[in-house]
């Protein structure tokens, strides 16, 4: 009895950690009585901002991207996540940009079907749209416009309410990502005297996207690197579609993506030129709303040209992130204490102190790379999964705990790492480190390491010819 239900939890916490999924809707509709989580900012939602942009695009360089990453950074990592930024990388004009893709390329074509431009930006799907090729009364791309549009999108209110929740997990070579959505009710408004109600039912269409923040890419325009936030990589699941009646839920979408070693663009496929590190990566989860293509101010300045009809594009009504909704249920996520790394065997070993408050950890995993101080050379990432020396048990069951935990890198100890580490609940809250660059060795060890080896050489060498003139001796007969 007891070793059926050991082997049943030990498949369980496999597949939740391991298993591959495939990107479909493994759902099932059922009534749900849930209640709207409170927004940071008092909004009815997480507005979501996309941005298309260039690092060889001089507008882009001067004054969008700058005013977009002022924004971001005052506000994006507020407690709560008030709202979600993704930005795609573009090359009008020529140019370079080791950061576009066809898909990036694809998703701005989806909003300017004709000839695009850059710089612009779409807040909740084209509600309010900025800059670019859009119509002529679209505000500029600058930021106070996207201050407001963000703010116009946030307190939209004739909206279908959704609470969106996910979450997501690596292994090592791939994020298992979790997505919920709970149709609470329609909010919109109608004219009594149309006799006519709104329809009550939820065409939606769910996107993830695969983002990483902090990427240092080249920018011709400003001669020099830059960084930047929240770059979209590739699609988790890209345009599931499905309906919804108010009080009706999807629960446990699962999507899997594996991180990409290679990109495509214009139709080739080549090795990616700015390495993923997986530690900032995360999806950024939207719901669209197939029927609704309102705009901010009733002018045409909302996108009408857009769309998979070129009719207009869907307007969001929710965006989540794994941040975002830990806040909305009050999760802690795991609290790591690093430790001075040490040298194992001649390798670097990574020590750290692992917390949880719930007692249980799914997993935790040493990312890490050789550190480079050459501007144009950057390594893949790899990793290591840490061993936890922690057991909590109930009984005959027993499951990974909180403790002191290390991993081993396949690294010389003599050599410089970067290198973070993240962990994961059993609800697959992450917790994560800022990346550190070490080295097993202290400046002193690594300092009187040549003159150790100078020293061991020449007393090696000193014996060779000991041993060499010793042999050389001639023997000497005795009676």
């Amino acid at each position: 009895m007891f070793e059926s239900v050991k082997v049943a939890v030990a498949i369980a916490i496999a597949l939740s950690f391991c298993t591959s999924f495939t990107s479909s809707l493994a759902a099932e509709i059922q009534g749900v009585e849930t209640e709207n989580s409170e927004h940071p900012y008092q909004w009815t939602h997480r507005p979501i901002l996309e941005h298309f942009t260039g690092l060889s695009c001089p507008p882009c360089m001067s004054v969008a991207h700058p005013d977009a990453t002022r924004l971001w950074e005052e506000e994006g990592y507020t407690e709560g996540n008030p709202w979600n930024y993704i930005e795609f990388h573009e090359l009008n004009g020529g140019g370079e940009d080791d950061l576009m893709t066809d898909e990036s390329r694809d998703r701005m074509k989806y909003y300017q079907p004709g000839v695009s431009g850059t710089p612009s930006l779409d807040a909740d799907g084209g509600y309010v749209e900025m800059g670019g090729s859009h119509s002529a009364n679209a505000p500029s791309a600058n930021y106070e416009e996207m201050k407001s549009a963000l703010q116009d999108s946030g307190e939209r209110d004739q909206i279908k309410m959704v609470n969106l929740k996910v979450a997501s997990i690596y292994d090592g070579q791939r994020f298992s990502v979790r997505v919920d959505i709970e149709y609470i009710e329609n909010n919109e408004n109608f004219d009594p005297m149309s006799m006519e109600l709104p329809d009550d039912t939820l065409n939606g269409r769910l996107h993830i996207f695969m983002v990483e923040d902090h990427v240092t890419a080249w920018s011709t325009v400003n001669d020099a690197d830059v960084t930047m936030h929240n770059v979209f990589r590739e699609y988790a699941l890209e345009g599931k579609d499905f309906e919804l009646q108010p009080g009706e839920s999807l629960n446990e979408i699962y999507a899997d993506w594996l991180v990409p070693s290679t990109i495509v663009r214009d139709g080739i496929e080549e090795p990616i030129r700015v390495p993923i590190n997986p530690r900032n990566v995360y999806p950024v989860a939207v719901v669209y709303d197939m029927d609704d293509t309102s705009s901010s101010r009733g002018d045409g300045s909302g996108n009408e040209d857009g769309g998979d009809g070129n009719d207009g594009s869907p307007r969001a009504l929710n965006s989540a992130t794994p941040e975002g909704t830990a806040y909305d249920e009050e999760a802690s996520p795991p609290s790591i204490e690093l430790e001075k790394p040490t040298s194992e065997n001649g390798k670097v070993k990574i020590n750290a102190v692992i917390e949880d408050d719930g007692g249980e950890l799914t997993a935790a995993l040493v990312i890490y790379r050789e550190a480079s101080h050459i501007s144009n050379i950057s390594y893949n990432w790899s990793y290591k999964p840490m061993t936890i020396n922690g057991e909590v048990c109930d009984g005959d069951i027993c499951t990974i705990g909180s403790g002191e935990s290390f991993a081993v890198l396949n690294v010389d100890d003599s050599t410089e790492v970067e290198y973070s580490i993240v962990a994961y609940d059993g609800n697959w809250t992450k917790g994560s480190t800022d990346v550190a660059t070490v080295s097993a060795m202290t400046p002193e060890e690594k300092k009187g390491l040549p003159v150790l080896l100078i020293i061991g050489g020449v007393i090696l060498i000193a014996c060779v010819s000991g041993f060499i003139f010793w042999a050389r001796k001639p023997s000497v007969a005795t009676d």
